[in-house]
């Protein structure tokens, strides 16, 4: 079924399966089936619309709400929210039942929707079961760590994105099982790595791209099981030490080292997605999954399609930062351990959930914000199981006369511009773009020549802005022998982030054969990129 993006007015597919997904979740209330309607919006823009809602790297000082005490939060001073801390989030002191209001049909059910949002308290950060972590995001069960998000079971890592069961790494992003990195991006089961992108189970090497089961190597690219190994040439064990002892040694050096690998991965031959141990998938950064189709950075996942971050996912479709198994899901941002989960937002080890915001260990509720431990509420009100059914009934019944059943939160509803969003990483925009699309803008702070003389701050050598090491952070670059950066963590995210293709899928023809694949290289792009046959014989 084909039809046109309401937004961009660019034609898009709706899949067999897709429809068979929208049937399957349609719910039953009161013995009422509600059909789920096929979407409004293309899948780009169901991702960016979605993605709006998610702040990951901009915090703000601000001041609870209760308390008046200092924190650091993802909502600026000038937040409509009333903002708390984690603790007082979790405490006793409030109940989110004494903010629960009864559905007025004379409104829309967003504009209730958001009322209530702007009444029940909003944690500062979004974590849970973290140990020392306040200045993340985005996470939980994670220890000592410091601005990383959509991280889980982490320990002493700080800053970068989507670390998993790792611990003692640092400036990296999409790390998984790994300790010791610096500087590393895509890599699964790696130790003692520097500068390492896209690959698994290496240790002990620097400036490699696309290397499995390696050990000592240094500026490699597209190797597979092999030792002592410098711009792919085998070296013996003394030789490979005194080499790279020559790139190591200076801060001049390790930045010659730079511009060699950056050399060798324009020319390198790439496969046309990190796609592995995967069946049936596309996309791009899949590993161990099968029938997953346009998602990206996913692990352990199957029978999903349009899935942005996701660990052990299934049976979901248009989600994103969806962590630890959860299943049967759609339109949803940011969930741990979650079943039947529909339209909603950070929901946490909870199930039939229903339009929805910060919801943790709860099941059936419906157009709830802050809930901990309840289940059968409307509107943060409590319900019987009955009463429960036919109000929600009525309620759907009423979004379904406004166009709102079927439709996730509208923009006017985040928190965020454009420009804090994960939205804007994903999908950049100008600032007249996003204003264009509906979206609001945040013109950058000032910074301040307070510290001007301290000489604890350093400048960022791309951007000027000012910035503090942490003592953890130095220690690390000290006892790995690293230089001390020299461009502010928002800079050194930026670049990281800008190794990985567009979250875009194209159609496009091998380079050294005619056979064609769905891939996330433009096909204006120069790289030479393989098919999985090609790339195979390449390698090995």
């Amino acid at each position: 079924m084909q039809t046109n993006c309401r937004v961009s007015n660019q034609p898009f597919i709706i899949t067999d399966d897709e429809i068979k997904f929208y049937d399957r979740i349609s719910p039953t209330f009161a013995g009422q089936r509600f059909q789920i309607p096929t979407p409004t919006l293309s899948p780009v823009e169901r991702m960016r619309r979605r993605t709006a809602h998610r702040n990951e790297n901009f915090f703000y000082r601000n001041q609870s709400a209760i308390s008046n005490k200092p924190f650091i939060a993802l909502f600026d001073t000038d937040t409509p929210y009333k903002i708390v801390s984690q603790a007082e989030w979790n405490s006793e002191q409030w109940d989110p039942l004494d903010y629960g209001q009864p559905f007025d049909s004379n409104k829309s059910f967003f504009t209730q929707f958001h009322e209530l949002q702007l009444r029940v308290p909003k944690a500062n950060v979004v974590a849970i079961g973290n140990e020392n972590c306040d200045y993340t995001t985005g996470t939980g069960y994670c220890k000592n760590c410091y601005l990383i998000n959509s991280s889980e079971y982490c320990e002493d890592c700080y800053y970068g994105k989507l670390f998993q069961n790792s611990k003692n790494c640092v400036d990296c992003a999409y790390v998984y099982d790994s300790e010791l990195l610096y500087e590393c991006f895509n890599v699964q089961k790696g130790y003692n790595c520097k500068y390492v992108y896209n690959s698994r189970d290496v240790v002990d090497s620097w400036f490699c791209d696309n290397v499995s089961g390696c050990q000592n190597c240094f500026l490699c690219t597209n190797l597979v099981n092999k030792q002592y190994c410098f711009m792919n040439k085998q070296l013996s064990q003394s030789d490979y030490e005194k080499t790279i002892k020559e790139y190591t040694d200076s801060v001049e050096n390790i930045n010659k080292a730079t511009q060699e690998f950056q050399k060798l991965r324009l020319a390198r031959v790439y496969k046309y997605a990190n796609i592995m141990k995967s069946d049936d998938c596309t996309g791009d950064f899949i590993t161990a999954s099968n029938k997953c189709y346009d998602c990206y950075d996913i692990n352990d996942s199957v029978d999903s399609r349009y899935v942005q971050v996701g660990v052990e996912v299934s049976d979901l479709l248009d989600c994103s930062n969806m962590y630890i198994k959860p299943q049967l899901s759609y339109e949803v941002l940011g969930t741990i351990g979650t079943y039947n989960v529909h339209f909603s937002l950070y929901v946490f080890h909870s199930s039939d959930i229903w339009y929805s915001d910060q919801i943790f260990n709860s099941k059936n509720c419906f157009g709830c914000v802050g809930l901990r431990n309840k289940q059968y509420c409307i509107f943060n009100k409590q319900y019987t199981p009955e009463d429960y059914e036919q109000t929600v009934a009525q309620i759907i019944t009423h979004m379904q006369t406004t166009g709102e059943w079927g439709e996730y939160f509208p923009i006017e509803l985040s928190p965020f511009a454009y420009n804090e969003s994960v939205a804007n990483e994903y999908l950049p925009l100008t600032k007249d773009e996003a204003i264009a699309h509906g979206f609001r803008w945040k013109e950058p702070a000032v910074q301040s020549d307070s510290n001007q003389n301290d000489p604890t701050v350093l400048h960022c050598s791309v951007t000027n802005k000012p910035f503090k090491l942490t003592p953890q952070e130095i220690k690390f670059y000290q006892q790995q022998s690293l230089p001390l950066p020299t461009k502010c963590p928002e800079q050194r995210y930026k670049e990281r982030m800008a190794i990985r293709n567009p979250r875009t899928l194209w159609s496009r023809r091998c380079s050294n054969c005619t056979n064609q694949f769905n891939t996330t290289f433009s096909p204006d792009r120069t790289e030479l990129v393989y098919c999985e046959q090609c790339y195979q014989k390449e390698l090995y």
